[in-house]
């Protein structure tokens, strides 16, 4: 994940030794002088985070909040994570610094490894709520109403920490809407219920002996699984440190040391809460009117009269942002023998089954649709023409290595499928309309998907036209 970054802070080369990490990480780094240096260069669409110090002294906090409340008021600035670093005495400062709009407050020196961590997590918070904010303007563009807000249900928590040992949250029932308590396989089980919330106490399975390797599992597994991979997950950690930031890169929604205070566990709790409330909005909105209309009864894909403008506003987005946009159309080989040869309902199972493989192998902001009979288009924001190639061999080996389930007697399954791939890159020149864009870019694409045909199937070929 890459994306830009402005950093402040009174200690220059502090700054510019987590500025280095961070570019070597892949990061772009614009250094600013003070708070106002920040404002001055906002709003602006191409900026993904913002990464404070907490300026020394007494008055530190004050400035800190008065410049949070400046930037959260600016086009834009709801959803622009902020990190704030630094030194304080009081825990109540720290959650101070959150409820005034702190997206993550740290304490120096923070290890680059967990500081990458946290960036990556935030990014990643922040690309649902634009995703939701794309999807929204869309829908409304073609005419559809937003979803109606539905009756909001008590959360749905569980504690999990050792069955034998007192945990560190004694009575957690104030902080978490009175979660049931299940021990590290509790959340496994068959007849689970589908939760809002996981909290996690490492510190007290650390203290009962558990290593460091249970903790990820548990991340791992609850995020995996379907029943409890949509619920957000906070840890509990004696000191945040390396294993925290493989948590946070294995799932975890958010890592708070153990010694913090009730309060803020209990802020960060349902700050959780509400952002997988927004989660479960979009989600709802993609059902909301929408599957006659604009889903692909067949495959639960978006069609093509939902991908055309959709794609037409990720081009703006692209342009405003200064950021690439890779298109990919997809076209399973020689599908018409499928169906002459089996039967047009093997041919439905296969349309299906490469549907999920795609949408398995995408991240949650990439668009995908089926356009036509058997060709599919992939949306990638933010992907460089290299990342969208690697993606597209990932997807087409996806779809060759495994068998597809056709039914049917005597033809049980299909051992080879394969499908061809043409890549290119946008967003194409700022002059031309979105729509015309839209379709340029599609038409680049279609090229390099007849390239990848006419030399032998089963590959990528990439468009080489200037974006």
């Amino acid at each position: 994940m890459s994306g830009r970054i402005l950093i402040t802070g009174r200690i220059a080369t502090e700054a510019a030794q987590q500025g280095r990490a961070l570019v070597d990480a892949g990061f772009e780094c614009d250094f600013c002088p003070g708070f106002e240096g920040i404002l001055a260069r906002l709003p602006d669409p191409g900026v993904d985070l913002v990464l404070a110090e907490l300026p020394v002294g007494d008055t530190g906090p004050k400035e800190i909040t008065a410049f949070l409340a400046r930037l959260r008021a600016m086009p834009g600035g709801e959803r622009l994570p902020v990190v704030v670093q630094g030194h304080w005495a009081a825990g109540a400062t720290r959650l101070a610094l959150l409820e005034a709009g702190a997206d993550e407050v740290a304490e120096a020196p923070v290890s680059s490894a967990l500081m990458q961590a946290r960036i990556r997590n935030l990014m990643r918070a922040r690309d649902t709520l634009e995703e939701l904010a794309r999807r929204e303007a869309t829908h409304r563009m073609l005419g559809f109403s937003e979803a109606a807000p539905g009756f909001t249900s008590r959360p749905r928590t569980t504690l999990i920490a050792p069955d034998r040992v007192q945990g560190t949250l004694v009575d957690a029932r104030d902080l978490f809407c009175a979660p049931r308590r299940v021990g590290p396989q509790g959340p496994f089980a068959a007849a689970s219920r589908e939760e809002d919330l996981f909290v996690i106490d490492g510190a007290a399975l650390r203290a009962a002996g558990a290593p460091s390797r249970e903790l990820f599992r548990i991340v791992a597994e609850l995020r995996s699984r379907s029943a409890t991979r949509r619920a957000a997950q906070l840890v509990l950690l004696p000191e945040p440190g390396r294993e925290a930031a493989m948590l946070l890169d294995l799932g975890a929604d958010d890592i708070v040391p153990a010694a913090v205070t009730e309060a803020e566990i209990g802020f960060r709790a349902r700050r959780l809460l509400h952002r997988k409330t927004l989660a479960d909005r979009l989600r709802a909105t993609e059902r909301h009117g929408l599957e006659a209309a604009l889903t692909d009864a067949l495959t639960g894909l978006w069609n093509r009269r939902y991908a055309l403008p959709h794609l037409a506003r990720l081009i703006t987005e692209a342009r405003r942002r200064d950021r690439p946009l890779a298109v990919m159309l997809l076209d399973i080989d020689l599908f018409k023998a499928v169906n002459d040869r089996h039967g047009h309902a093997a041919g439905d199972a296969v349309l299906a089954q490469v549907a999920a493989r795609l949408r398995d192998g995408l991240r949650p902001a990439d668009l995908i649709a089926r356009i036509g009979g058997e060709e599919f288009l992939v949306a990638m924001p933010d992907a460089t023409l290299d990342q969208a190639r690697r993606a597209a061999e990932r997807l087409r080996r996806r779809i060759r290595e495994r068998p597809f389930d056709i039914g049917g007697s005597g033809h049980a399954s299909l051992q080879v499928v394969t499908v061809s791939v043409g890549v290119a890159l946008g967003p194409g020149p700022a002059g031309a309309a979105p729509d015309m864009a839209a379709e340029a870019l599609m038409r680049r694409a279609d090229a390099a998907l007849y390239a990848a045909k006419r030399t032998g199937r089963n590959r990528v070929t990439v468009s080489l036209s200037a974006a």
